[in-house]
């Protein structure tokens, strides 16, 4: 399991400004606008993990990676109660932490939104919570990437080297979590399928142990399909040969 890793901070100008720009333009920029305009102003809001992550592997790889949705922790708000109600007018269903999925236009962007302090154990650290601790109680290196949108400084705790090396890491143990384990197995499986970088034995090891517990698996089944529908021969030829089984369902969601 890799533990050192080393938090570089950039003005985004440097990585990702361009990138970010062109994606951000036109109704997704506007969508963007207008969901951090209901916030408080004392709330400090960041940009993290997946649509960054997609845009250095452009930036980097030179192949687009396509993004589902906007993840934003929010670090201000006193509870998951406080920040869900400043979101309930635009709030499609809950997330796993607590906050919510919004959307501003129906065929718009989705929004990802939750407290920093519901993040995956980010509750037995201490405060106030930090934007490294924040990345380290990611799951993977890849998604290890935050922009704070107060300053427009982004912070890199993992991701650039995960793409450069082409090899997808856990973090550390304080980004696994046994009350997400399906999810998260999911999610190791789904970025892999995504970007074709290949697993690291740490990664693999947990993805495989999740498994070993049949509900799990159908779950984590079920949760790659869904997020993939389009690819689910792909999937599940995929999740066949990581578990080394020579059957695996081929399920739609």
């Amino acid at each position: 399991m890799t533990s050192e890793h080393t938090l570089q901070i950039f003005r985004p100008a440097h990585l990702l400004s361009q990138p970010l720009n062109d994606y951000l333009s036109g109704d997704k920029g506007n969508d963007l606008s207008l969901f951090l305009s209901i916030f408080p102003t004392d709330w400090r809001v960041y940009i993290m993990g997946g649509l960054l992550r997609n845009l250095m592997i452009e930036e980097f790889r030179g192949f687009r990676v396509r993004s589902d949705d906007v993840d934003l922790v929010v670090n201000g708000a006193d509870s998951k109660e406080e920040l869900v109600a400043s979101v309930r007018r635009y709030c499609i269903r809950q997330n796993d932490f607590g906050g919510a999925k919004c959307q501003i236009r129906p065929d718009g962007i989705v929004f990802d939104v939750w407290r920093i302090e519901d993040h995956v154990t980010m509750s037995a650290t201490p405060r106030p919570h930090t934007v490294e601790q924040l990345l380290r109680h990611n799951l993977l290196d890849v998604d290890a990437i935050l922009l704070d949108l107060q300053t427009d400084y982004l912070y890199d705790y993992g991701c650039q080297a995960a793409i450069q090396r082409r090899q997808i890491s856990l973090m550390g143990k304080e980004g696994i979590s046994n009350d997400f384990a399906a999810a998260q197995a999911a999610h190791i499986v789904l970025t892999a399928v995504k970007t074709g970088f290949e697993l690291s034995s740490d990664a693999l090891q947990l993805v495989r142990e999740i498994c070993e517990s049949a509900n799990a698996k159908r779950d984590v089944i079920r949760m790659v399909n869904k997020k993939m529908p389009d690819a689910s021969m792909q999937n599940s030829e995929f999740l066949r040969v990581l578990l080394k089984e020579e059957l695996w369902p081929i399920m739609t969601p």
